[in-house]
Formats: C-alpha cells, structure tokens, sequence
C-alpha cells in the first residue's frame, strides 16, 4: 500500500526507459494515459521495488 510519493524514489521504468513523464509525447501519439510529473506514475511502487531501499532512511516498514 502506497501512502505518500517518495521523492527519492528510483523504479524500473525510472531508467529501463520506459518512464512515462519522459515519453509523454511517445504516449500521447499511442493514446495512452499521459502524466506530467512522478508523483502520479502508475508504476511507483514505493520501496517495494525502489533501486535505493537498501540504503534509504525513508523505507515504509520503519515507520510502522
């Protein structure tokens, strides 16, 4: 369960190239859903599959 955006947050899509703030314009012309920032990525997954958890003072299950 996601509760707040991470602005640290480095997912897959965040450098796989498929991120959809950088290629807007790509997923526009293919009428798919378009954002324009990171907080509403319909990839985050929080630290579940953040590249940085190991080393993130942020990490969701330390807080609960």
């Amino acid at each position: 369960m996601k509760t707040e955006y991470c602005p640290d947050y480095v997912g897959v899509a965040c450098v796989d190239g498929t991120c959809p703030v950088a290629n807007c314009e790509e997923y526009a012309e293919r009428c798919m859903p378009v954002i324009s920032c990171c907080r509403d990525c319909f990839y985050y997954k929080g630290c579940e599959d953040c590249a940085i958890s190991d080393d993130c003072n942020r990490m969701e299950d330390k807080h609960e």
